[in-house]
């Protein structure tokens, strides 16, 4: 039923409702306070899931795409399996987790699992594969070098989108609640999202997509033909436009006085623009990359004392206490974890009180990685983080070695990669729906471009 109503409407037709489909979800997810928490959570994830059943015949499928699409399907399949095999009821033995096999003995239990909770890994996984489900969907509607330049260019706006509206919310509207309790003005400025760790990292990636459009939408080589040129109002207008935007995206990092966000993001961005400048021509190559590079530090050095200002505190943060009770965890659940997560259940068990104190709660370890090994032990772990990083890097080194225009895009892919991988050492962007959901689409997009080959120009 559903691939005849698809094909009701021209492919093209089909492939543009999706996309705007995969637009109102990215907006949404974001807009939700980030979807961090319900019903926010399973209202864009429910989205998100429907975009991908609806995505799914909007084939045919480009020859360059298709190994892309293959590894993807396989690290979900292997993720949900072992996902899966977590929360199945086992024999009480060395198996399952020391926990039910202490249970077992005081209340007399026939099974147990390999999670502690097996409920709450099962409520947890849709966090882990939806994101996938989102880059599946990117590639199956970036199936030509044109619509992967689209989906790229629709991704910086909704971007742009976000960030100007919580500036506008910061600026006009600092009391008004936003799918949330505390109001906007609440600590420094996070916009529409759970706090400025958060924010700084939606907006930075949004700047990477914003540089990767100024160059898509970048005015081509004018070729000698009788006749008029063609009119370039339009790109004179958009130009502009988006350094505008650009510069709004910036000044709100730094806006979020968010240690990572900005030291990582900015200095990753500057580099990735270097790197830009030295392909775009060999004469004057030193000059330009030089120029950038001072342009950026100066940018730090005359905006970034918000930022300077909280790094004292860098030596007291507790997450480095929380870190150490993480690494204890591992080591007592190497090889099969605690179950995905778990984090919750299992952290108060190795929490020291006298480098965390006894008051409050920490849900998240504040290190992705180190919660993903927890969760799912090492070996899991491992594979499927070294298989999704091989993933990305093949395609985007693909691109930068055969494609002959737009390399800016596969190093600007890098760089985005960089930036939310380094960002996941000492938070949990990742974990946040909204801003997990655009990396993955921003990634899928950066891969397509990566790989298709761009006809000639005549």
């Amino acid at each position: 039923m559903l691939q005849k109503s698809a094909y009701a409407l021209s492919p093209h037709r089909y492939r543009d409702f999706c996309r705007a489909g995969l637009t109102a979800v990215l907006f949404l997810a974001a807009l939700f306070n980030g979807s961090v928490s319900p019903p926010y959570t399973q209202i864009t994830g429910g989205l998100a899931a429907l975009l991908a059943l609806f995505c799914l015949p909007a084939g045919p499928l480009s020859a360059g795409i298709r190994p892309l699409m293959q590894g993807t399907a396989l690290i979900l399949a292997l993720a949900a399996l072992w996902g899966g095999l977590q929360i199945v009821p086992l024999p009480i033995g060395p198996l399952t987790h020391p926990v039910w096999q202490q249970a077992g003995a005081a209340l007399d239990l026939g099974a147990g699992y390999l999670s502690v909770n097996p409920l709450r890994t099962l409520a947890a996984l849709p966090a882990l594969i939806l994101p996938g489900l989102v880059f599946l969907c990117t590639l199956i509607l970036c199936q030509s070098p044109r619509s992967a330049k689209r989906v790229w260019i629709m991704l910086s706006l909704t971007g742009a989108a976000i960030v100007l509206l919580s500036i506008v919310l910061e600026v006009f509207f600092p009391q008004a609640q936003v799918f949330t309790s505390y109001p906007v003005s609440h600590g420094s400025f996070s916009g529409v999202f759970v706090n400025r760790n958060a924010a700084a990292s939606f907006f930075g990636l949004t700047a990477f997509a914003l540089v990767g459009s100024l160059q898509i939408l970048k005015p081509a080589p004018r070729l000698r033909w009788p006749g008029p040129a063609p009119s370039p109002a339009r790109i004179n207008l958009v130009q502009p436009a988006l350094w505008l935007l650009l510069f709004a995206v910036l000044t709100a990092i730094i806006a979020t006085r968010s240690r990572a966000g900005t030291l990582l993001s900015l200095p990753l961005l500057v580099l990735c623009l270097a790197i830009i400048s030295a392909q775009a021509q060999r004469h004057g190559r030193a000059g330009r990359v030089l120029l950038v590079l001072g342009g950026g530090c100066l940018l730090l050095v005359l905006f970034g004392e918000p930022v300077f200002s909280r790094l004292d505190g860098a030596a007291r943060d507790p997450r480095w206490c929380a870190w150490a009770g993480t690494l204890a965890a591992i080591r007592d659940n190497l090889w099969t974890g605690t179950g995905f997560g778990t984090f919750a259940e299992v952290f108060p068990g190795y929490r020291d009180p006298a480098c965390l104190g006894t008051e409050g709660s920490w849900h998240r370890a504040h290190n992705s990685y180190l919660e993903l090994i927890l969760g799912f032990g090492l070996p899991a772990a491992l594979l499927l983080l070294a298989l999704s990083l091989r993933l990305i890097l093949k395609s985007c080194l693909t691109g930068l070695r055969r494609r002959r225009s737009l390399r800016a895009i596969p190093v600007l892919t890098l760089g985005a990669l960089a930036f939310v991988s380094t960002h996941s050492l000492v938070d949990f962007p990742l974990q946040i729906p909204g801003i997990a959901y655009y990396s993955a689409t921003l990634l899928g997009a950066g891969c397509a471009i990566s790989v298709l080959e761009t006809p000639q120009r005549q």
